[in-house]
């Protein structure tokens, strides 16, 4: 649904959710020493809400597909409502990907469907763009244009606010009295902005000669056999893993079982398919033994497996790999590595 444009201002935003945590738990980012993170909202801290910048260190899959969770045998979850603010559209991107593997397979997975209807987004626009974003090669933007419930969009002291779901156009129906109509004014200046980001981005795609997704399509494939190339890629990679788990769209995970106090119970917990465990079956074999083989397996499911059968590249130009990495494997020049057919290897500090 698309609903008439309001603004609010920032005190009455802060004061709405103050209001929200009375039945909600609710999320927003703070600025932590240059990085943006989310924890729960404290009208003792509203200075360091940070509802703008870029999107936050740790990815919005977190609230709908934690990293650890108790599925058996352990207290009952939480059942109050989540309200998670400032998600960027780099990470709202990424729910194609989350919602076609945990919900729309042969079975539909209830713990992962329970915190997706459990959580309400409210998306942001991003001010600014670091060196590491290139969203708009990924066919993304810096801004919100679907899959949340409203969006932010920063103007000064207030923000434009935009609601395409029912439980968005809900929200603001109860709190009314929060919000104004928005003027041609405050849109064109909201327009302006998202402009000037772009343009922001643009110019660090343009500087690093970062491809985009016409110029990806089918590059995998065509040097997945180029073992010397993997093998250079993968040269500096530790196994950490990190590039996994900070990744919105990676969600690979493994079971465990576990007993204490006589009680047997169940979890999951995030995988990464860098871990050489990761692929070995039970009778020990691995057809993914070496660590090029398995760099070369992310590439493939994010640019070549997810493009066939969903149309979709599993990348959405967060950065969030380039800065975790401790090896310095840029995303970006391993895929200009593979559409030019030739690796000029960055130098290891």
């Amino acid at each position: 649904m698309h609903m008439e444009l309001y603004y609010i201002s920032k005190n009455d935003l802060f004061d709405l959710f103050s209001r929200l945590t009375q039945a909600n738990r609710v999320f927003v980012p703070y600025d932590h020493k240059g990085r943006f993170v989310f924890d729960e909202f404290d009208p003792d801290k509203i200075a360091d809400i940070q509802l703008g910048g870029i999107r936050q260190t740790q990815p919005f899959k977190s609230f709908i597909n934690p990293a650890r969770e108790r599925l058996l045998g352990g207290e009952q979850r939480d059942r109050k409502p989540v309200i998670v603010a400032g998600v960027k559209q780099c990470d709202l991107n990424s729910l194609v990907l989350q919602d076609f593997v945990f919900l729309k397979g042969d079975t539909e997975d209830p713990f992962y469907a329970f915190h997706r209807n459990n959580t309400l987004i409210i998306s942001n626009d991003c001010t600014f763009a670091k060196e590491t974003c290139f969203c708009l090669a990924m066919s993304g933007q810096p801004y919100p244009r679907e899959y949340f419930d409203i969006n932010l969009s920063p103007l000064g002291d207030r923000f434009i606010v935009e609601a395409i779901s029912d439980k968005g156009g809900a929200l603001i129906e109860g709190y009314k009295t929060f919000f104004r109509v928005a003027s041609e004014k405050d849109l064109a200046a909201r327009d302006a902005m998202r402009e000037d980001v772009s343009g922001q981005v643009r110019e660090f795609i343009k500087k690093r000669g970062t491809p985009d997704t016409a110029q990806i399509k089918g590059a995998v494939k065509k040097e997945y056999n180029n073992l010397a190339m993997w093998q250079d890629f993968a040269s500096t990679c530790v196994e950490c893993g990190a590039c996994n788990l900070v990744c919105p769209t990676c969600h690979c995970f493994q079971l465990f079982d576990e007993k204490s106090q006589q009680k047997i119970g169940r979890g999951r917990v995030w995988d990464a398919c860098l871990y050489k465990t990761f692929a070995r079956v039970a009778g020990g074999a691995n057809p993914r033994k070496h660590l090029y083989e398995r760099l070369r397996n992310r590439f493939d499911k994010k640019f070549a497996f997810f493009p066939e059968v969903l149309d979709y590249i599993a990348c959405t130009g967060c950065g969030r790999c380039i800065e975790a990495c401790p090896g310095d494997i840029d995303l970006r020049e391993v895929l200009k590595g593979l559409v030019n057919g030739a690796w000029n290897k960055p130098p290891h500090d």
